[in-house]
Parts: C-alpha cells; structure tokens; sequence
C-alpha cells in the first residue's frame, strides 16, 4: 500500500499535468476576450460609418457586394423635432438653474397650493 507521501506525490503530478494542459485554452481565452473587446469598441463607429454611406446613396445591396454586412447596431437617429425639443428644454433647465425668476418660467403647483395660499386652514376636511 502506497505511503501518504507517494499519494500525495502523485496528486501534485496529475494536478501539474492537468495545468499545463490547460494553460494554451487559457492564454487563448484571454488573447479571445481582448479580441471581442476590441470588435465590440468598433460597433458603433462602423454602424455610423455604414448609415454615413447610405445616406450618401449607396445602397445596402451595393454595400453588400462590398462585402459591408448591414450592422446589428444602428446608431440611434433622433428626429428634428426631438432635437429641437431637446434643445429648448436644455435652454429652460439652463434659465431655471441661473435663478431666472422670469414669470414665463414659473412651474404652477401640481397640488394648488399656489392657488389656494391663505385658504389651506379654512378649506380643510373637518
């Protein structure tokens, strides 16, 4: 019967076997991650450059026998109307936040508070 020590001997000898084995999936594994990384950075910058060439005239057809694959992300394309929306909102936050007290930006009370200022005590529910 074998001794604790040649056991444990043939332990470490399966276990150094098993690493090394191991070890080129694991450097492949991290050179795929970086890869995959790499690719993923590279979505967006490739879905607006394929938008960029459409809008252009070429034609998902045309860019196919390019060899250009229409991309999975398309870059999101606001309309002019949300774009207009946006700026005038940013416009009145930018107002609000430099303490315009300018009547047109006053936010009315959601609860009338503002309406019934003075009256709270005599209409409440008794």
């Amino acid at each position: 019967m074998p001794s604790a020590d040649e056991i444990l001997q043939r332990m470490r000898e399966l276990q150094e076997r098993r690493e090394a084995a191991a070890k080129p999936l694991v450097d492949i594994l991290a050179k795929r991650s970086r890869l995959l990384e790499q690719l993923a950075e590279l979505d967006e910058p490739y879905g607006k450059a394929y938008v960029d060439a459409e809008a252009a005239g070429w034609t998902a057809e045309d860019l196919a026998k390019l060899g250009a694959e229409e991309p999975e992300k398309r870059p999101r394309v606001r309309s002019r109307r949300a774009r207009s929306s946006a700026r005038k909102a940013d416009s009145q936050a930018t107002l609000a936040a430099s303490g315009s007290s300018s009547p047109a930006m006053t936010i009315p009370s959601q609860d009338g508070a503002a309406a019934a200022t003075g009256m709270a005590d005599s209409a409440a529910p008794a």
